[in-house]
């Protein structure tokens, strides 16, 4: 089964139902259970700060409470928290002076897992050599 690691950007993308075409593809395989979503621990708690903020997000604004959108990604969604323990810090330790410290996070948690590819629109990882999803 195929595993990916998602990043901050992409959950919040879905939650306001507008991910272009091969990631919304992900996500809806997720949601049939034919595909793992894994989002570091990380990347969940910005987004639970972005929804506590009513931020804009592709213009529309987050509504509900950081509890309505845990439960809309984790409890009731398809993303599967990846705690950032031992491993994903030995990777950050590797690649954390390539990347600001949301991006190590996310590569150190994909390396750690050694997940398929990681969803996001950040270049900067795709750049780096790793297999991104977005389009």
């Amino acid at each position: 089964m195929a595993t990916y690691t998602t990043d901050a950007v992409s959950l919040l993308v879905y939650l306001v139902d507008a991910l272009p075409r091969e990631a919304d593809r992900v996500f809806a395989e997720a949601e049939a259970g034919e595909t793992v979503l894994q989002a570091p621990s990380t990347a969940l708690a910005e987004v639970l700060y972005s929804v506590s903020r009513d931020k804009d997000v592709r213009g529309v604004t987050l509504t509900g409470t950081p509890e309505d959108a845990r439960q809309a990604l984790v409890g009731n969604g398809p993303v599967s928290i990846a705690s950032v323990a031992d491993e994903e810090l030995i990777e950050y330790a590797q690649v954390g002076d390539q990347f600001s410290i949301h991006d190590g996070l996310i590569v150190a948690s994909h390396r750690a897992r050694d997940t398929d590819a990681i969803i996001t629109t950040d270049d900067v990882i795709g750049d780096a050599g790793y297999r991104t999803t977005w389009k």
